[in-house]
């Protein structure tokens, strides 16, 4: 990471696309569902741009990693939280996103405590996993929008999502387990 400075054109980005989580959520909350799908869609597809940026510019912080991180799951788990409240995603589905992310961070952190040190690196399966899970989150807020019609994709969407999700929760406890045991042989 470059030591650049923390306020950039990246990170700021990162912090238009946060103020976008509460937007998102007092339109979802207002039955705005136009807005909140719109709202929710320059976040979610900004992502990327951020972190391209960032590398083009060589203006990569630790901030701006941590904060494009925070940002995601803010923006993923909030959106997802309402939906589910609303009965728009199944409680299966939330459950198996929330017990992912909880492994996985509970999992960083006690590497983080037996190594001293933590360098996350995405997966590809996890990578596929975020974006079927944004995906289904901007799926279903255009449906209840009408913007998209949702009767065919909506319940294989689902299984999509709670597939990729418990095959990437297994990866990463699979990886950082060899991690771990790795680092403790060069103890």
């Amino acid at each position: 990471m470059s030591e650049e400075k923390a306020f950039n054109l990246p990170n700021s980005i990162t912090g238009i696309r946060l103020m976008g989580v509460p937007a998102t959520i007092w339109f979802m909350l207002e039955n705005q569902w136009a807005a909140a799908t719109w709202v929710f869609l320059v976040a979610a597809l900004t992502d990327g741009l951020d972190g391209f940026l960032a590398r083009k510019l060589n203006q990569c912080t630790a901030i701006g990693a941590a904060l494009d991180t925070v940002t995601d799951k803010a923006l993923g788990l909030s959106v997802l939280v309402v939906l589910t409240s609303f009965s728009l995603v199944p409680v299966w589905v939330a459950l198996a996103i929330v017990i992912r992310d909880a492994v996985i961070v509970v999992g960083a952190l006690a590497y983080r405590g037996m190594a001293g040190h933590l360098e996350i690196q995405p997966t590809l399966l996890g990578k596929a996993n975020t974006f079927a899970e944004f995906a289904m989150l901007a799926l279903v807020l255009g449906h209840e929008a009408g913007i998209v019609p949702g009767e065919d994709w909506v319940r294989p969407m689902f299984w999509i999502v709670f597939a990729t999700t418990v095959a990437s929760g297994l990866q990463y406890v699979w990886v950082w387990s060899r991690k771990a045991r790795a680092e403790r042989r060069n103890v």
